[in-house]
């Protein structure tokens, strides 16, 4: 039997998608898709882990319980189921990989700024390559209009709802604020991200060695294990410790 024109265009359609990472210019993609009708079928959360075997989340321990609890069950209440993908690795894993080129041939590749971006790239973009291979999909991506650098790197299947109604960034924190739908984690940073990350504030580090000192405690481990030599601004772990700890004493004389 001949299938119905319409059914045939349904089934062969792109099926649209939107990364998100539940951060504000993410999630205002999706908020801005319901409010003009755009084309929505699910979207898909990569969750970066620390350390698989012990339950540790690369995410801000903060963000995550809110992902999990909260911003995932209202998502899926609207219509809009998600999917969460992970890495088979982790950071403490890929801290352990063993070099096998060049004049560091035999050492770990340790922690932090030996490879930031390394650690992205098999921990966030490779299981959400896998994910998307294969399928017909057009991905929507939360990038602000006024990122004009980031927009030019964009691809014909990726799609920028806050570029298309011409809202920056800061709209889309605006907008995730008005429908209750903004991450805690903006309460102390201006970004999501790992709390680990070569590239985050002193501050979160701050955050994570007061509140979660078993997780600051694993990282330092983990420094040591691996004989890392340097950790940020070319300065050991035990050197931005000390800074913190400074930090956190002349914040208690005022």
């Amino acid at each position: 039997m001949r299938k119905d024109k319409a059914e045939v265009e349904m089934n062969n359609r792109p099926t649209y998608i939107a990364s998100c990472s539940f951060g504000k210019d993410s999630l205002a993609t999706i908020l801005l898709a319901l409010e003009h009708n755009e084309p929505l079928d699910r979207a898909v959360f990569c969750e970066v882990m620390f350390d698989h075997e012990r339950g540790i989340s690369g995410e801000l321990p903060e963000h995550i319980e809110w992902v999990h609890n909260v911003a995932i069950p209202k998502l899926e209440s609207w219509g809009i189921p998600v999917d969460v993908v992970k890495s088979k690795s982790d950071y403490v894993s890929l801290c352990r990989r063993v070099i096998t080129k060049g004049v560091k041939q035999g050492c770990m590749y340790g922690v932090q700024n030996c490879f930031p971006c390394y650690a992205n790239s098999e921990l966030k973009i490779k299981p959400l390559t896998e994910y998307f291979r294969g399928k017909n999909v057009i991905q929507y991506v939360g990038i602000g209009a006024n990122e004009k650098k980031r927009l030019q790197r964009l691809t014909p299947r990726k799609i920028s709802l806050l570029a298309k109604y011409r809202h920056s960034t800061s709209y889309a924190m605006y907008l995730c604020e008005k429908n209750n739908l903004l991450s805690p984690c903006y309460q102390m940073d201006n970004r999501v991200g790992c709390w680990f990350c070569y590239n985050a504030r002193l501050s979160r580090y701050a955050h994570i060695k007061k509140n979660y000192p078993e997780y600051w405690q694993a990282l330092q481990e983990l420094y040591h294990q691996t004989n890392s030599k340097y950790f940020k601004y070319n300065k050991t772990f035990q050197q931005i410790d000390r800074r913190l700890d400074f930090e956190e004493r002349q914040l208690k004389l005022f």
